[in-house]
């Protein structure tokens, strides 16, 4: 990927479709191959017409939302998705939900991780406009029967969006026999640079849509009373694009045919059940998704019972090993697992068994490792402390207030219980909390700290935790120990700005 941008950079940086000169004339052929390589990539048989570039897959699900259903959907109309869909697809059209007035409707996921086709079919019917559906989900590693969906959708009268961040970089792709109306993709997931994506679009329904942009390159002409839009794939690339990232993109499809995506679905599907096999053998450990011998894509995620995801992916850091851990923008699917966040372990074309056996090790006896990284000089001795003896935790039977937010930028939940004597005195205070070890921690720390303390001493906390500590916490784990004290500064001022509104109210007399 570099060799990619240091020629472009070096060799022939201009903007595309703007100059007759031969560094513009080369930069546009370049990015212009680089839209018929990626259309051959997922099977457009429309080609370039059909590929827009985006930045990544969120932009390209917008894309539609604000070309195809904002200005078409209305009261009486349905979109359908699933359970375990991304944040990137889930939060557009709840959004497109509010301001048409449509109706959303989800399909289940069943308790082995996949949608419930019988329940899919008993939602898609003739209200429906669209339905949208991850290929793979980035979560389960479920394959979803894509074409099973493009039949319910077009018999419905509905067009299908496929989210393809997973299943672009890791199978064969060919839009034509998913039934797909739109695919959607981001480049960073398949050997490609950062802010590009695309989105296929069927040429009859990207030809009808409005433009999700406007300006420049997207027009064809212009005068001051009324503007036409360019022809495709241009009418929804505005400004000046991701040339080098766009060139970049077609030089990963290059690369990935060469390897062959037979040959990755099964070095992934492999490695996962490698990994899947080993982890489902564990009495500790808890896997998500399709069981071992069913076909997924390279992706595995888990929980160690006694140890937060968060806590495990700095255990495994530690080792040189990388991993997701939280919700992975699928808040709504881990609701519906029962489980507050998952660690995710993903496996692509330059991994190996090896590398899996070194992460099996790093988590045999996680909650012994925890212990002793906890107990390390990287944190204060009072840290570990309050993690080996926890003060006030578990609720108040009928606290003054409660305050209940994710207690760090990774998406944990907690909650704080506070009982306010009527001079504005914190007499007690308590926590729960599914978070980290960290944060767990902090939340004692935080309750033993305010005892005695007046509200207004709380509303005014900015930095007294990692005073308390004298800063000694690894960075990586800032957020894990700032947060709880964020969450009780917000409880403490929402709680003033209410009584205060209260007692200046006429009617509070």
């Amino acid at each position: 990927m570099y060799e990619v941008f240091e020629e472009f950079y070096a060799g022939y940086n201009a903007n595309v479709h703007r100059g007759i000169h031969e560094l513009s004339h080369e930069a546009s052929l370049a990015y212009e191959a680089a839209h018929d390589r990626v259309a051959a990539f997922v099977g457009a048989e429309g080609g370039r017409e059909e590929m827009v570039f985006t930045r990544n897959t969120t932009e390209s699900i917008n894309l539609v939302a604000h070309g195809l259903a904002l200005p078409e959907f209305g009261p009486g109309d349905a979109i359908v998705t699933t359970e375990m869909e991304h944040h990137a697809s889930l939060v557009t059209w709840q959004q497109v939900a509010e301001r048409t007035g449509a109706e959303l409707r989800f399909v289940r996921v069943t308790d082995d991780g996949h949608v419930d086709i019988e329940h899919a079919k008993s939602l898609i019917d003739d209200d429906v406009e669209l339905v949208s559906v991850p290929h793979v989900s980035n979560v389960l590693g479920t394959v979803t029967p894509v074409r099973t969906f493009a039949d319910l959708a077009h018999d419905a009268g509905a067009v299908l969006l496929v989210d393809g961040a997973q299943s672009a970089p890791t199978r064969p792709v060919d839009v034509t026999d998913l039934g797909a109306d739109f695919f959607a993709f981001s480049g960073h997931k398949m050997a490609g640079p950062t802010g590009i994506g695309g989105l296929y679009g069927r040429k009859q329904l990207l030809e009808e849509m409005e433009p999700f942009l406007y300006g420049g390159e997207m027009i064809q002409h212009v005068t001051f009373d009324r503007s036409t839009w360019n022809g495709l794939p241009w009418k929804f690339e505005a400004g000046t694009p991701p040339i080098a990232e766009g060139i970049a993109l077609g030089a990963a499809v290059d690369y990935l045919e060469d390897l062959g995506m037979d040959w990755v679905r099964e070095h992934e599907n492999r490695l996962a059940q490698y990994a899947l096999e080993r982890l489902a053998a564990r009495d500790d450990v808890e896997t998500y998704g399709p069981g071992p011998g069913e076909e997924r894509t390279g992706l595995v995620s888990f929980n160690v019972d006694g140890v937060h995801g968060h806590d495990l992916s700095s255990l495994l850091n530690d080792r040189g090993i990388a991993v997701r851990a939280g919700d992975h923008c699928t808040q709504p699917l881990h609701d519906r697992l029962d489980v507050p966040g998952s660690v995710r372990a993903s496996f692509y074309v330059y991994n190996t068994t090896e590398e899996i056996d070194r992460l099996l090790d790093a988590i045999d006896d996680a909650a012994a490792k925890l212990d002793a990284y906890l107990r390390s000089d990287r944190y204060a001795d009072r840290l570990y402390e309050h993690h080996r003896n926890p003060h006030n935790s578990g609720g108040l039977a009928d606290p003054s207030l409660v305050k209940s937010s994710e207690e760090t930028a990774c998406g944990d939940e907690g909650e704080f219980h506070v009982d306010i004597a009527p001079d504005g005195t914190i007499e007690r205070l308590a926590f729960e909390s599914e978070s980290c070890a960290v944060s767990r921690a902090v939340a004692s720390l935080i309750t033993e700290y305010l005892e005695g303390r007046t509200l207004a001493e709380a509303a005014e906390m900015e930095g007294e935790v990692a005073a308390m500590l004298d800063g000694q916490f690894p960075d990586l784990r800032r957020d894990c120990v700032v947060g709880p004290e964020e969450v009780i500064r917000e409880a403490a001022r929402e709680y003033l700005d209410a009584e205060g509104t209260v007692e200046e109210s006429p009617s509070a007399t």
